[in-house]
């Protein structure tokens, strides 16, 4: 993955500094989070506009009561602006959410489904991570960096 060498030189400042602010409060603070290509963005404004925003809404805003389920257990497509829980979850996540859709909910007991499709199939790598990447353009700075945080804790337990 594209953090991998992130991911390497934070160990290795991690290392130097005795201690990772992902684990301990008390140190090290997380490197910045990359640079968000305005080609790729735009790209995923695109992508998004054409395969999203019938769900997720034109200016992100999710469905109404969003946090509600649907009569059929199926839960509603969630805001992937700030107001949502989007930014909560690391890029792992949220791309095996794009990949997966609701089929990612198949093991799991979380009370609900997805009526998502995934998109493993229909889209690109690259138009995928665009449509990640336009709607991280959209968050404050302050909610890109506790994403980026959450990428960085999802890949460290990965690589356990």
């Amino acid at each position: 993955m594209r953090y991998f060498l992130v991911l390497a030189l934070f160990l290795v400042a991690c290392q130097q500094a005795g201690t990772s602010s992902l684990n301990n409060a008390e140190t090290t603070a997380v490197p910045p989070g990359p640079t968000l290509s305005p080609q790729q963005i735009s790209l995923g404004e695109t992508v998004y506009a054409q395969q999203c925003a019938s769900c997720h809404g034109v200016n992100l805003e999710g469905q109404p009561e969003w946090k509600s389920q649907n009569e059929d257990g199926s839960f509603r497509a969630p805001p992937h602006d700030e107001s949502g829980h989007t930014w909560h979850h690391g890029d792992p996540t949220l791309l095996e959410a794009i990949y997966a859709g609701g089929a990612r909910f198949a093991d799991m007991n979380i009370g609900g489904t997805s009526n998502m499709p995934a998109f493993a199939d229909t889209l690109s790598d690259a138009e995928i991570t665009s449509v990640l990447t336009y709607i991280k353009s959209t968050w404050p700075d302050d909610i890109q960096a506790i994403q980026w945080e959450a990428t960085l804790r999802e890949e460290l337990q990965d690589e356990q």
